[in-house]
């Protein structure tokens, strides 16, 4: 339990650190959550300061996953902490991207982060992944397609690519692609309407 405990907390803690929200006051004068979307993520990011702080944002935020993973990994390693360790840490270092402690729990949609855990826990799955997520994307030209697609996507590919865990890793998958899809709730309805703006 213990290592749960470490897990959970170096992950949120981690997740916490909304780097759209530094880099849009540090670099362009205003909170991010404050213009555009209101998201503080790297779609954000691009809409409104452009590809380069988008990609900063979006680096930022996927490595966040993978050190989180990386430190779960340690504690197995090192301790001898059971596989889900490194469950715990994946999903508390997204739900900190999507609830951040030092930001008024005001937070992105968790996808990048999701990415970063994806990388560091199924590699493979990660890559097909984001495959999908590029070709959906030049398809439909939504974003929010584009990450519905692949959160519906992500257990089944988790568990089918799983060389070992394949249960835990789909459970895993389904709490993460279910925390990702209530967050882009919004930009459903939106679509539903006609009123979600595309991405260029």
């Amino acid at each position: 339990m213990v290592y749960f405990i470490v897990a959970a907390l170096v992950g949120y803690l981690l997740g916490s650190i909304s780097f759209a929200v530094i880099f849009s006051k540090r670099f362009h004068g205003e909170d991010i959550r404050e213009s555009g979307s209101g998201n503080a993520g790297a779609t954000n990011a691009i809409r409104l300061y452009g590809k380069k702080t988008g990609a900063a944002v979006f680096v930022c935020d996927v490595a966040k996953g993978i050190v989180s993973v990386f430190v779960a990994k340690i504690l197995i390693s090192v301790f001898n902490a059971p596989y889900e360790t490194v469950l715990v840490a994946g999903f508390f270092v997204q739900l900190g991207h999507v609830l951040p402690l030092y930001h008024g729990f005001r937070g992105g949609k968790g996808v990048a982060t999701a990415v970063g855990v994806a990388l560091a826990l199924m590699p493979l799955t990660a890559v097909i992944l984001l495959a999908l997520f590029v070709a959906v994307l030049f398809l439909s030209k939504y974003v929010a397609v584009a990450s519905g697609f692949c959160a519906a996507a992500y257990p089944v590919l988790a568990y089918f690519l799983s060389s070992s865990n394949a249960t835990q890793n789909c459970i895993f998958a389904v709490i993460c692609s279910m925390l990702i899809l209530i967050k882009h709730s919004s930009n459903f309805i939106r679509l539903s309407r006609g009123e979600e703006g595309k991405i260029k």
